[in-house]
């Protein structure tokens, strides 16, 4: 009787332990975590007229692909693109118009454009050309931040900004590669 009293609690035993270390191992299964990653939170409290719209802050325009034989001598260009600054909830009582301006790397042959690099590394930019931006009344906007544009007449609520930009040879000889450039905007409410 002994004997089948031990083998039992032997039993009953093993059991319990066989079941707290899979109790164990799904509560440790359930309970692990794992880095996930960050998230970045970005905005800015202004006093302005208008608020600027998060999809203008960091955007891009894409000017296309030409070939370096499209461009045979100074000056010449590449089709423009359009692109906008888009403003929010503006207020005509604190100010009645916006001006833009650009500021950036110039051309070291032409101060009115913007000096092209290989913006995401890998091989050469192109040399020999830049990028022009022009308002929408066709003002070339020099890059230098103080090259303001022509006078945007506001409205309450939402506006749109209309800007253009293209590729401008500043040299007779154009060599191929990455033609990319960065510009930071700034606003003049009048």
């Amino acid at each position: 009787m002994e004997l089948k009293i031990m083998a039992n609690f032997r039993l009953i035993k093993s059991v319990v332990a066989a079941s707290l270390m899979a109790a164990g191992m799904m509560s440790a299964a359930q309970a692990a975590t794992t880095a996930g990653g960050v998230v970045h939170f970005k905005g800015q409290i202004v006093n302005t007229a208008c608020a600027i719209s998060a999809g203008s802050t960091d955007q891009i325009v894409n000017l296309g692909t030409y070939r370096s034989a499209n461009f045979k001598d100074v000056g010449d260009v590449s089709s423009s693109v359009p692109f906008n600054i888009q403003l929010e909830d503006c207020d005509t009582e604190v100010s009645k118009a916006v001006t833009i301006a650009f500021n950036g790397p110039s051309d070291a042959t032409d101060n009115t454009v913007l000096s092209v690099s290989n913006i995401g590394g890998g091989s050469g930019a192109a040399s020999g050309v830049g990028i022009e931006i022009s308002d929408s009344l066709g003002k070339v906007m020099k890059p230098d931040g103080s090259n303001f544009s022509s006078p945007h007449t506001l409205n309450d609520g939402s506006n749109t900004v209309n800007f253009t930009a293209r590729y401008k040879s500043t040299s007779a000889t154009v060599t191929p590669g990455q033609a990319d450039a960065d510009a930071v905007f700034t606003m003049q409410y009048q």
